[in-house]
C-alpha cells in the first residue's frame, strides 16, 4: 500500500517530481496577469497574461477546459486545451488530443496525437541554428540540356529516306 509519506520519501526532491509544489487554477477561476511557478502548475480555468517557470523549473498541464490567453515559456508543457499565444517548450512538448495553439511553438522534442491542432509555426529549437532559405527564396533553375556527340554525327534523324 502506498501512502502519501512513501510517496514523498521517494522523491529525490526535484520540482517536477515534489507533489506538494504543485498549483491548480480550477475549471472556474479565471487568473489575469503573468504568472511565474516552480514545480507543476495545472491550468483548468483561464489564465490572461503570459506564464513562465522560475529558475528551479516546472512542468505546464493545460488540461481540457484550460484556455491561456498569451506567451507560454516552460520547459516541459502538456497542452490539451486551448492556447493563444506563442508556445515556448525548450525541454519537450505534448500536443494532446484537443490541444488547440493560435501561435507559432518552438520547441526541442514534440509528440503530437492526432486531433491536436496548431495554427502557426513549427519551429524546433536546435543547439546550432542552422539558416535556411524561405521556400520563396530559392530559386529553381533548369539545368541546360547537354548535347551528346551522338546526335550530332546523326544525319535525317527520324526520316526513312536519305537521299
Amino acid at each position: 500500500m502506498l501512502s502519501r509519506y512513501k510517496k514523498s520519501s521517494m522523491t529525490t526532491g526535484s520540482s517536477s517530481q515534489d507533489y506538494r509544489n504543485h498549483t491548480l487554477i480550477a475549471p472556474s477561476a479565471t487568473v489575469r496577469g503573468d504568472i511565474e511557478f516552480s514545480g507543476g502548475l495545472h491550468i483548468q480555468g483561464t489564465v490572461e497574461g503570459s506564464v513562465s517557470v522560475g529558475e528551479e523549473g516546472g512542468r505546464l498541464v493545460i488540461g481540457e477546459s484550460g484556455v491561456v490567453k498569451g506567451e507560454i515559456r516552460v520547459a516541459q508543457v502538456v497542452i490539451n486545451g486551448r492556447v493563444e499565444g506563442d508556445v515556448h517548450a525548450t525541454e519537450n512538448l505534448e500536443l494532446a488530443e484537443k490541444a488547440s495553439v493560435e501561435g507559432n511553438v518552438y520547441y526541442r522534442m514534440v509528440e503530437m496525437v492526432m486531433g491536436a491542432q496548431v495554427n502557426g509555426k513549427l519551429v524546433r529549437l536546435d543547439d546550432e541554428r542552422r539558416s535556411l532559405p524561405a521556400p520563396d527564396a530559392k530559386k529553381v533553375t533548369k539545368p541546360e540540356p547537354a548535347e551528346t556527340p551522338a546526335e550530332e554525327n546523326v544525319v535525317g534523324k527520324g526520316s526513312a529516306d536519305n537521299s
